[in-house]
């Protein structure tokens, strides 16, 4: 599952050059782009979900959580200073260092700062959702539904929400955290065809929405990309529910080491990619290759430079701190 959302969300951000290339971009070059990126989109929230299903139904436990969260905490501080000093000294752009605390040196790392919010409350999460019957645990769904999926409705209208709801506040992040542990803990009765056609349909619906959009307006508009499109969680939701269902030895032993390796990886190739993605389009016109093989060419080398750069960053942290390795 890991493997399938750290490839979808290098093919985001490929198809965001893409997209943003409108209108100096062929209409069938943008459509391609805005399928592709609207499909890849549910990655983001199986992030979460993964997270959740994986940690939000623990025993509590302050001060794992703490050391976790410092831990972490250490972590985005190093990579804000690293992409940092890669945008001042290769990008050539500069940086407010007031804007830290809400944008990230580096656009992808708003998912550390996501985690980190989640992982501070996270022993406060795992005592809520222990002492929640089902009823109770639906109801906080239906809460988190009615703020973030409320608040994404209103902004349409330019209406915004004064007093958000008591312990919910449109953080639709944890609402994928919580959705992905209920998702995971519970039988859902829905087919996976069902499932299946609900994703095809949101993602279609999602794509020609904002090829209408920006076709209409003559630029790129993303705002149906956005997370909180109620579409964009059903078919997230669907795909999490069709990925637990394949059987546990569905892939074959000749991908089984390969898909391990990458799962392991996941979180290095998503933090070391921007690098990859930033070079190539600094130094070379993306949107110039047809969308339909520039796209799969792009995500394929910079997950490829991407995964060997974390392999070999291993390996040379297991050759200087063996002990801490093992």
């Amino acid at each position: 599952m890991r493997v399938i959302a750290c490839i979808m969300v290098i093919a985001i951000h490929v198809c965001n050059i893409y997209n943003r290339a409108f209108p100096d971009l062929p209409h069938t070059d943008y459509i391609i782009a805005a399928l592709i990126n609207a499909a890849s989109r549910v990655s983001v929230p199986i992030f979460f979900m993964i997270s959740g299903a994986l940690m939000a139904g623990r025993t509590p436990d302050l001060e794992k959580s703490l050391k976790r969260f410092f831990k972490f905490l250490a972590i985005t501080v190093f990579w804000c200073v690293f992409y940092w000093v890669w945008g001042r000294v290769y990008l050539q752009k500069s940086y407010d260092f007031h804007d830290l605390l809400t944008v990230p040196t580096s656009k992808h790392l708003w998912y550390l700062y996501a985690l980190l919010a989640i992982y501070l409350a996270l022993p406060l999460i795992q005592t809520l959702i222990r002492n929640l019957s089902d009823r109770m645990l639906n109801y906080l769904l239906i809460l988190f539904g009615i703020s973030v999926f409320g608040g994404y409705l209103l902004d349409f209208i330019s209406v915004p929400i004064q007093y958000p709801i008591a312990l919910i506040a449109e953080n639709q992040y944890l609402g994928f955290f919580i959705l992905g542990y209920v998702l995971y803990h519970r039988e859902i009765p829905i087919r996976t065809g069902i499932c299946g056609a609900l994703f095809t349909v949101s993602v279609l619906l999602v794509t020609a929405g904002t090829c209408w959009k920006s076709f209409t307006h003559n630029a790129h508009k993303d705002v149906y990309f956005q997370y909180r499109n109620p579409l964009l969680v059903l078919a997230a939701a669907c795909v999490f529910l069709i990925l637990l269902r394949l059987p546990k030895n569905g892939v074959p032993r000749v991908w089984e080491k390969f898909v391990h390796h990458v799962a392991d990886n996941s979180f290095g190739i998503y933090i070391f990619h921007a690098v990859f993605l930033n070079a190539i389009d600094h130094e070379t016109h993306m949107p110039g290759v047809p969308a339909w093989f520039g796209i799969v060419l792009f995500v394929a080398v910079i997950f490829l430079l991407s995964d060997l750069s974390v392999t070999l960053y291993k390996r040379a942290v297991r050759a200087v701190l063996p002990s801490r390795s093992r």
